[in-house]
């Protein structure tokens, strides 16, 4: 049986308007928004601390690189590894220190969700050789 020319053409051109689709549906549009809007973000570069410490969350205690802590976190207490999570913004080398103690309400988990916010951190992440210190590709 032969199977008519034109069916064959119709069958072709209705699979190259599906395939698309059915490739996209796999990834939520949530997921594309993400995706499109963070690597806008990296290209655009670090956004002035105005716009991101707005609330006066985090205060600067060093200049060369800029380092921030909590509000309320005594700048003389420990910033080691062991005391808390160390993330790195690599485009201006800013860092911000989350200790592992509640801070004027804030839970470590909250602190260290607005730093990964603030340095447009992703799963991609690079970690330097010391444990807990977080940078973002």
């Amino acid at each position: 049986m032969k199977i008519p020319t034109c069916l064959i053409t119709t069958i072709l051109c209705g699979l190259s308007f599906l395939l698309p689709g059915l490739l996209t549906s796999c990834v939520t549009s949530f997921d594309l928004v993400e995706v499109t809007r963070g690597a806008a973000e990296r290209r655009r570069g670090p956004q002035p601390e105005s716009a991101w410490n707005g609330s006066g969350l985090w205060q600067r205690v060093s200049e060369n690189p800029a380092t921030y802590i909590p509000q309320g976190y005594p700048a003389s207490a420990p910033r080691s590894n062991r005391d808390g999570t160390w993330v790195m913004d690599v485009r201006d080398g800013k860092r911000l220190f989350v200790p592992n103690v509640t801070v004027e309400g804030y839970p470590p988990g909250v602190l260290l969700g607005e730093a990964k916010k603030i340095t447009n951190w992703s799963p991609r992440q690079i970690r330097d050789t010391q444990p807990g210190f977080i940078a973002m590709p």
